[in-house]
């Protein structure tokens, strides 16, 4: 090979390594803030209804958060109730993380669940549309 022509191959080379080794579900690595990746992972707790007279019933829950590839700052928030030890799905919601409040909002067909970040906790309600107060949650990040 001519050496004008290994000095490209090599350019190239280096280049699409430094790409591929600063990129995350396709973004750049540096632009996902560290308070977003806090969120990923595995949050279990208690699940809590409001509505007493209602088919609502208190369950152990699993909520598993994951990014949303594309969206900065966009999460899917997957939930699973406990039921004879193991996860029964109930659905997954799309959330919306403001960092400098630590919150985290997520709209779902019946209403918005909303949550507070503090530290290993999460603590938030489910909120019908018509305002009604649906469930308390109270979550703590799993450390398996």
């Amino acid at each position: 090979m001519k050496p004008a022509k290994s000095l490209l191959v090599s350019v190239f080379m280096t280049t699409v390594c430094m790409i591929g080794a600063a990129q995350v579900d396709g973004r750049p690595a540096q632009q996902i803030p560290a308070d977003d990746l806090r969120l990923l992972g595995d949050w279990r707790g208690q699940s809590i209804c409001v509505v007493r007279e209602s088919a609502c019933h208190d369950e152990d829950s699993l909520y598993q958060v994951t990014m949303l590839p594309g969206k900065l700052g966009w999460f899917s928030m997957k939930l699973d109730r406990i039921v004879d030890g193991k996860p029964v799905t109930m659905g997954t919601m799309e959330c919306a993380f403001n960092s400098a409040q630590q919150a985290l909002s997520c709209e779902f067909p019946r209403g918005v669940a909303r949550f507070n970040i503090n530290g290993n906790r999460m603590e938030g309600a489910m909120t019908l549309r018509d305002g009604t107060l649906w469930r308390k949650l109270s979550l703590k990040k799993s450390t398996q």
